[in-house]
């Protein structure tokens, strides 16, 4: 019995040392212990056209979403100022509905593949720029 386990962990150690781990640009990491190639390649948990669809159909999820974003992004990838560089008071749920829809209306099929919180941040980015000299306080 102790010779059929050891032949077997053999056979295991043998065809695991044959498999090279290397990474490349479409799994850029290797998980410990597994084959080469079998981490699938990053996808979006949630792309653009799903946010689209489901702002459209009024889920309440998707709000709560482009909340989320907007709250983890603000003062750091965009600053929600004014022309003065002074903070605004927040945007409603329904004006952030609103916008998010009619931007990511506007993308190319290909680009509502792309991850949502991407194109949410560009939005804000290219409506609210931080300032040269840093973000707001």
């Amino acid at each position: 019995m102790r010779s059929a386990a050891a032949a077997l962990a053999l056979m295991l150690a043998a065809s695991s040392a044959t498999m090279a781990q290397v990474p490349d640009d479409e799994h850029p990491f290797i998980m410990p212990g597994t084959p080469a190639k079998t981490v699938p390649a990053p996808s979006p948990w949630l792309t653009a056209g799903d946010l689209l669809r489901r702002l459209e159909q009024g889920d309440a999820g998707a709000i709560q979403y482009v909340k989320g974003v907007y709250d983890a992004t603000e003062s750091g990838l965009w600053c929600y100022t004014g022309r003065t560089h002074v903070k605004l008071r927040k945007q409603s749920p329904e004006a952030m509905r609103r916008d998010a829809t009619a931007y990511l209306r506007k993308l190319k099929a290909a680009q509502r593949k792309e991850r949502a919180s991407d194109h949410l941040v560009r939005m804000w980015q290219e409506r609210w720029p931080c300032p040269p000299d840093g973000c707001c306080p």
